[in-house]
């Protein structure tokens, strides 16, 4: 099912931020026409410094003063000015992207994320754990929607991502700190404070800049009193308010050395932690906001990067080569008593029989990527530009993942674990008796990913008006997954009348890729460009363990899937550039789609990577920024898209994926206005106002609950606003600002998970079905930040 609402919903978020009360009424369009202008955004996406206006693709970028007037301080943040991505994020941290719709289910850890996510010029794309870096001191975020895989290679394949720090600079001493405290309806007290300097070491040759930030978001959902479905037991000891809290401190350090007039290196370091308790979820049963949680919920994040830039005038071209070494650890437990309550009573015998008591999932994740790019840019005005590159990236992935019952060793279930294994300890020495262990479950997965690329890109001035472009990009794979599972941790899991192999799952494959890239642009005048573009995008093929290839279900290997986009576009400037109006329509057809396959009639711990049918996304992006006056500026963008599957797929578990059904978290429409007035001398400083609406209409959460038709699976529309006012410029570099999030206060979500329903059946309640994320209720920021130095 789909929001059946005619398309006046984007339209009615305009409506809505155009309606705010006129601030002044003494502005004149006329005396004012001829002396103000948008100011020109410089990105970097296609490895190039150039005029976002100049640029043949889909490109979404928002600025330093964007980011400081909407108060952006995470990813959750940023993407509601950035149409074209959709995050799914249950909790802080734990981020699924999603762009132009293009999505076959939420978290799906196994498979490669289809969004890649750059720091800089740093790789740092996780699977359903995207990376949120700190907006602390950052240059500019750029979105770039469709595939592209000629420069950013695989899981770029629906879109990229990249976050753009500022860097340091010779000019002078200078800085900020900044210091906020937060208010949450009914909820906690908040705090943040950040701060960077710029510091010249020795003149004109080598700058240090430093980052610094430390918050802590106070809570806002309660942890109420409840028993276990099975009324074994309750949660009496940690019932609290406002019991969901999240810290992170962290910081960057760069440093930049003009090695000579051509020649120059820029080191960087950046390290980041955040720690997490409780729970951001709502029981509707219970009512907004609360919850019945039987363990402390908990995350932590720990990563740092570092990278090393070399870049050098050779006169004809620009070299520059890159190292980044990135490494990351997850460590989180959640609450797993819906599915052990029953599991317990479905199965309730020999090693299932955990006697109802409590248990909780954990998951200790760890990453580690080395990577370096070398490429060669052309210079002049020649008819003729160029790039060549090399790249080349080692990725490692371990996750120790399972469920544990603190009380296990008491439990029927360990009295047969011990059974099993001190009878199979006689045949196999991978199984030790007895078996001391809380850990009723684990799942152990190691990744490597070895990737070496050549890419290049042309374009060729046919006439002072038309410009054709090609690209390429040949990719070299080599990817060893092991997977090995316990039942109980020491115990390999049954199959088959025995245990195999102890419980492992080992393969290791090699393969190749080549992607292409086809552009031309037109331009019209000096403020009108039209272009089409071809690209294409791709995750890479692997191979299957031979044990999961046994079973019949999956195959030996399986391929790289593709996604090949159609883009034809305008950007203009108008009203001597004051008015930029930007459009692309855009079709996005996917061959070979991965997904992920467990059990079916196998054992249930054997799984693999299956490729299924077609499918596509097609739609219109648009964007506008319109500078009314000197002081009032209006910006919007919205995407109009269908994204669904193309033709039938029956998955080995006996899944259909029927031909036309839309794709999970894939809204048909989102958009986004802000308002932004500014008053010079006012109050002894110079006032600025801001307001935002953002909307998004309905959509699916998970594939299942499509296959199923289960319209519990259904996020509703939801409007989200934003308010702040600012005075500038007070006198010694003080400026201060409100923040006011989620104005109307609306508890609205984006996410249903309804994994619990069926457990929920079995026991005839109400309690954690349909358990969604809402929207945190308004917050209030108070914000005093002083600026120094030149």
């Amino acid at each position: 099912m789909r929001d059946k609402q005619p398309n006046r919903a984007v339209a009615s978020a305009v409506a809505a931020a155009l309606a705010i009360p006129t601030i002044s009424t003494q502005d004149s369009l006329a005396q004012e026409s001829n002396n103000v202008a948008l100011e020109e955004i410089i990105v970097t996406a296609t490895k190039r410094e150039l005029n976002l206006q100049d640029v043949g693709q889909s490109i979404m970028a928002l600025s330093n003063e964007d980011i400081e007037k909407m108060g952006i301080r995470s990813m959750a943040d940023y993407v509601k000015a950035l149409p074209s991505v959709v995050l799914t994020a249950e909790r802080p941290g734990q981020n699924d992207l999603v762009m132009r719709g293009i999505s076959q289910d939420a978290y799906t850890w196994y498979v490669d994320s289809t969004v890649a996510l750059y720091l800089d010029e740093q790789p740092m794309t996780t699977s359903s754990q995207q990376v949120s870096v700190r907006a602390i001191d950052l240059q500019r975020v750029e979105a770039l929607p469709g595939p592209q895989g000629t420069l950013f290679g695989s899981t770029s394949q629906s879109g990229t991502l990249r976050m753009i720090t500022n860097k340091p600079d010779h000019s002078g001493y200078y800085g900020q700190i900044e210091t906020s405290y937060g208010t949450i309806k009914n909820g906690d007290s908040s705090f943040d404070v950040n701060g960077y300097m710029n510091i010249p070491l020795v003149d004109d040759v080598l700058s240090m800049r430093v980052v610094g930030y430390s918050s802590s978001d106070g809570g806002y959902v309660d942890n109420v009193l409840g028993s276990s479905f099975s009324g074994s037991y309750d949660n009496a000891d940690i019932v609290e308010d406002d019991f969901n809290t999240y810290d992170v401190t962290g910081g960057r350090v760069a440093l930049l050395w003009n090695i000579s007039e051509d020649w120059s290196a820029l080191l960087s370091h950046v390290t980041e932690n955040s720690e997490l308790e409780g729970s951001w979820d709502t029981d509707p049963s219970i009512g907004d906001y609360k919850i019945t949680r039987f363990i402390k919920e908990m995350r932590d994040d720990d990563w740092q990067s570092s990278a090393l830039t070399f870049k050098g005038d050779l006169g004809f071209a620009d070299l520059s080569a890159t190292l980044t070494d990135y490494d990351r650890d997850i460590v989180y437990e959640w609450d797993n008593h819906a599915y052990t309550q029953w599991k317990d009573a479905y199965y309730g015998y020999g090693l299932y029989d955990t006697g109802y008591a409590l248990a909780l999932t954990f998951n200790d994740q760890y990453q580690e990527r080395q990577a370096a790019e070398v490429r060669l840019v052309s210079k002049g005005d020649s008819k003729l530009q160029w790039m060549v590159g090399a790249y080349w990236e080692d990725v490692y992935d371990e996750w120790y993942y399972g469920t544990e019952v603190p009380d296990y060793m008491s439990t029927n279930a360990a009295y047969y674990a011990n059974y099993w294994a001190c009878y199979y300890a006689n045949y196999y020495d991978f199984v030790s008796c007895p078996i001391n262990t809380t850990l009723s479950y684990t799942d152990t997965f190691k990744r490597s990913v070895e990737q070496t690329a050549l890419f290049g890109e042309f374009s060729y001035d046919v006439t002072d008006q038309l410009t054709l472009g090609a690209g390429m990009r040949w990719s070299e794979f080599e990817r060893e997954t092991r997977n090995r599972d316990a039942f109980p941790e020491g115990l390999p899991p049954f199959a088959g009348g025995g245990i195999e192999a102890n419980g492992s799952m080992h393969s290791v494959g090699k393969s190749d890729d080549t992607l292409y890239k086809l552009s031309a642009t037109y331009t019209i005048d000096d403020d009108k460009m039209v272009y089409a573009l071809f690209s294409q995008g791709f995750r890479i093929g692997g191979v299957n363990s031979p044990r999961a290839a046994a079973t019949g279900e999956v195959g030996e290997t399986f391929d790289a899937d593709y996604m090949d986009n159609y883009e034809v576009g305008i950007k203009s400037n108008w009203m001597d550039n004051r008015l930029q109006l930007n459009a692309q329509y855009f079709l996005m057809q996917w061959s070979d789609m991965q997904i992920a396959h467990w059990g079916g009639v196998g054992p249930w711990w054997v799984g693999g990577t299956v490729n299924a049918e077609t499918a596509e996304s097609s739609g219109l992006e648009m964007d506008i920024k319109y500078q009314i006056t000197e002081n009032l500026n209006i910006s919007g963008a919205a995407i109009f898209n269908d994204a669904k599957f193309t033709k039938e797929y029956v998955s080995p578990g006996g899944s259909v994926y029927r031909d036309n059904m839309v794709m999970p978290n894939s809204p048909d429409r989102s958009g986004y206005v802000g308002i932004t007035y500014e008053k010079p001398d006012v109050a002894g400083g110079d006032l600025w106002v801001y307001y935002s609406i953002s909307y998004q209409s309905e959509s699916w959460n998970r594939t299942g609950n499509i296959i199923d038709n289960d319209i519990n699976g259904i996020s509703p529309s939801h409007k989200n606003s934003n308010f702040s006012i600012g005075l500038d410029n007070l006198g010694d570099g003080w400026n201060v600002t409100l923040y006011i999030d989620n104005v109307f206060d609306q508890a609205t979500y984006s996410f249903v998970n309804t994994n619990a329903n069926t457990y929920t059946d079995l026991f005839g309640t109400n309690s954690q079905r349909n358990v969604r994320s809402l929207a945190q209720p308004r917050t209030t920021w108070l914000t005093v930040r002083k600026t120094f130095g030149k």
